[in-house]
């Protein structure tokens, strides 16, 4: 089976290059299984000395997850959705725990599972190019791949890009650090080949030849709404952020808020409400448990959650008109019965 992947061994670099640049190289399940099994095939493979994930599209790193074939799995009544999951989850592991290099080459697209994948790597390059986003409250999923552990640590901010899906640049992704060096898109190439004439690589050689290729980002267009966005999502309910918004004083960022409203207001109100909770949650969470606590959620999401309706809605009938639910009780009881107990719950039950 074709699994969209171009593989190779460029001198000591394993080269893992996205091969689907009709779907924006959104994960299939046979890509998560390829990666898979390409590094455990380099683990005891002495030439390969770090690894390089990149893509042959010249809009997209990773668009994200197969969400047509996640759809099209629950309506044909079978667990490959699940599986699906599974298996993402278990690359992202081994990804993140993989003994060497591991490095990510990043430029245009990084959206949903595409920036997980980038995060779960070691060292993420990224050039002018790239847009990051987790949109998934827009067909009514919520972030996940990691995010409920690496946009929480970035407090405020990260609930506003969990709940509003809304893109940022390179530039504001290294703000964030969310990316760790900027490479002009040109010259990504020249770098990968000096990396494959390396006569040795590791980590601290990598990131000696990378820095010879850095580039100044332009400003951070985030870093200048950062007060505006800390004001109106502070706040631990939805329902408190959109009245904060809606009711914003302060001129200079009128537009903005009116605009971020609008987009907010067209998303799933249970995709909205427990992002904003798994983010607060995720703050006091390792990433492991932030890992297993979206997994637990992915299972129950399709039977209560919204993304089968919008999926339907963006992809399928391409309305755009999504029948969002506007409340759903056992969700949200089935959610908290997820959650890891509290320090202070536990310390109750171990006195009883």
């Amino acid at each position: 089976m074709e699994n969209n992947l171009q593989i190779s061994v460029q001198g000591h670099l394993g080269v893992i290059t996205l091969d689907r640049a009709s779907h924006l190289n959104a994960l299939s399940l046979s890509m998560i299984h390829g990666i898979s099994q390409q590094l455990e095939l380099w683990r005891e493979d002495d030439q390969v000395q770090a690894v390089l994930i990149d893509s042959n599209s010249p809009k997209a790193f990773c668009a994200g997850g197969d969400i047509r074939f996640l759809y099209d799995s629950y309506q044909n009544g079978t667990a490959n959705y699940q599986r699906y999951f599974a298996d993402e989850y278990h690359m992202l592991k081994s990804l993140r725990q993989y003994a060497k290099p591991v490095m990510v080459f990043l430029d245009g697209y990084v959206l949903g599972g595409g920036f997980g994948l980038a995060q779960a790597c070691q060292i993420i390059v990224s050039s002018e190019k790239s847009r990051f986003a987790m949109p998934e409250t827009a067909i009514g999923f919520f972030p996940d791949v990691g995010a409920t552990h690496f946009l929480s640590r970035l407090d405020d901010i990260g609930v506003y890009m969990a709940v509003t899906g809304e893109q940022i640049s390179s530039s504001d992704a290294l703000h964030l650090d969310l990316i760790d060096y900027l490479v002009p898109s040109d010259h990504l190439a020249q770098l990968q080949t000096e990396l494959a004439q390396a006569p040795q690589l590791n980590q601290q050689l990598i990131e000696q030849m990378i820095v010879r290729y850095l580039k100044e980002p332009a400003p951070s267009e985030l870093k200048q709404y950062e007060d505006a966005i800390r004001q109106h999502f502070s706040h631990t309910e939805l329902a408190q952020i959109e009245d904060s918004l809606a009711n914003t004083l302060e001129s200079d960022y009128m537009d903005w808020a009116e605009k971020i409203l609008a987009n907010l207001q067209q998303r799933s109100l249970l995709a909205k409400q427990i992002s904003l909770k798994l983010q607060h949650v995720g703050r006091g969470l390792s990433l492991e448990q932030c890992m297993q606590l979206e997994r637990d959620l992915q299972d129950i999401w399709f039977e209560q959650g919204d993304m089968i309706e919008g999926v339907r809605a963006l992809l399928i009938d391409k309305d755009k008109q999504p029948k969002w639910q506007t409340e759903n009780p056992k969700l949200m009881q089935m959610f908290e019965k997820l959650l890891p107990p509290s320090r202070q719950q536990r310390q109750a039950s171990a006195q009883v």
